[in-house]
């Protein structure tokens, strides 16, 4: 059961939304989520009320561990809805994980222990709001029989790459600049770790390699892409990587900002927290399907749709109805120009008629439609005001209570 099948299940209320193809832009031009998120052609119509299908967006795990046992690098796979290709987004693999009242702060890199994969994909999992489908933890050999269907890419490095050797000597990788590096390279690069280097300086060359890899793909290898059922979840990593590398692949690498010794790093360890508003925002927008949600019993469930091509001003609206208790579950971007004001659509009144949005949001328009997607209580299109608004008005208002993560 998907997490939208299951919040159906849970809540009645529903609201509308458009049938748009969405994209998230970035502001060089790179496309996060190209693909048409919801189906017009397989919609419901149940007492006059039209209800559009979310594709399904499964989401499978990428790690990759050296000859130390050492988890080198985190990833996330959200294949797109409906069509082949679809989006890696990186985490580093030291980030802090999500952990209950009265546990000591790890890292997520911390819980794979023994080669047992089980605790740290709870901890992936958890620290995205996710369910995975598949999980690969690939060593070298397994590395190289993923990425020798790429083949040679261009890599362009800020740093030159070095790596320790489990006897302790120190290896160089790969030099600083742009080269066409083989398939075993950019598999060196991946699992190169050097001891007592932070995880800083390696997230960047992580996103060269998987950033050349997403140019080599371009717009898909020619692989067995007529025997892929778009409509169905792959089975297994394999499933997964082979309709990813079907089609086009989009990348996103988190930000993350290095945790200070204290209460939250008691050891003083490398360690990096994550902006959970930008993780919303991607995951919003890259896999719909996949997300749980808060867990907030009577939590709204919100799509948000944005024709402002800004990631700025996505992540500053899912900040803000996150903050009043939202569940965000769909985030696009959508064709402009931008309206005025923002707007709001719903189905059922009871989904809006309580709710007090305007120290938050700004000014906007309320509208009842005969329109709805799967899982969403409420849609909210942004017009022009939201961005005056919360640029005059960057604090959340003083009464903010953000909700539990429990």
């Amino acid at each position: 059961m998907t997490a939208i099948r299951q919040r159906q299940k849970q809540r009645l209320l529903v609201a509308m939304c458009c049938g748009i193809a969405s994209a998230l832009m970035l502001p060089a031009g790179l496309v996060i989520a190209y693909h048409s998120v919801l189906n017009s052609n397989t919609g419901t119509n149940v007492n006059d009320i039209k209800v559009l299908k979310i594709l399904e967006t499964p989401v499978a795990l990428l790690a990759t561990v050296n000859d130390s046992k050492e988890i080198t690098t985190v990833s996330v796979i959200a294949l797109a809805g409906g069509s082949l290709g679809g989006t890696i987004v990186s985490i580093p693999a030291k980030a802090k994980a999500e952990v209950a009242d009265g546990e000591q702060p790890r890292r997520i890199y911390d819980s794979y222990i023994d080669g047992d994969p089980t605790a740290f994909v709870a901890d992936v999992e958890g620290l995205l709001n996710v369910t995975i489908s598949a999980v690969g933890i690939l060593n070298r050999d397994d590395l190289l029989r993923l990425l020798g269907k790429v083949g040679p890419a261009e890599v362009l490095l800020d740093s030159d790459v070095r790596t320790t050797t489990p006897d302790g000597a120190t290896l160089t990788v790969a030099k600083i600049g742009k080269a066409t590096l083989d398939t075993l390279s950019l598999v060196s690069i991946l699992l190169a770790r050097e001891i007592d280097q932070s995880e800083a300086a390696r997230f960047n060359h992580q996103k060269s390699v998987w950033t050349a890899i997403t140019n080599a793909v371009g717009l898909g290898l020619r692989l067995d892409a007529a025997n892929i059922n778009l409509l169905e979840t792959p089975l297994d990593f394999d499933g997964f990587m082979q309709r990813l590398f079907a089609g086009p692949i989009q990348y996103w690498q988190f930000s993350a900002t290095a945790v200070p010794s204290g209460v939250d790093n008691p050891n003083a360890q490398d360690m990096f927290s994550l902006d959970s508003s930008e993780v919303t925002m991607i995951m919003a927008s890259v896999a719909p399907t996949s997300i749980t949600g808060s867990g907030v019993p009577g939590a709204l469930s919100v799509q948000v749709d944005s024709p402002f091509n800004d990631p700025v001003i996505s992540r500053e609206i899912v900040r803000r109805l996150v903050a009043i208790g939202f569940d965000v579950a769909l985030v696009r971007e959508v064709p402009g120009p931008p309206s005025d004001l923002t707007q709001l659509r719903f189905v059922d009144t009871r989904a809006f008629s309580e709710l007090d949005l305007k120290d938050f949001i700004g000014d906007f328009d309320a509208t009842r439609t005969s329109e709805r997607a799967q899982g969403i209580d409420l849609q909210i299109i942004l017009g022009s005001s939201f961005v005056k608004f919360f640029k005059d008005n960057p604090d959340l208002p003083a009464t903010t209570v953000v909700p539990s993560d429990e």
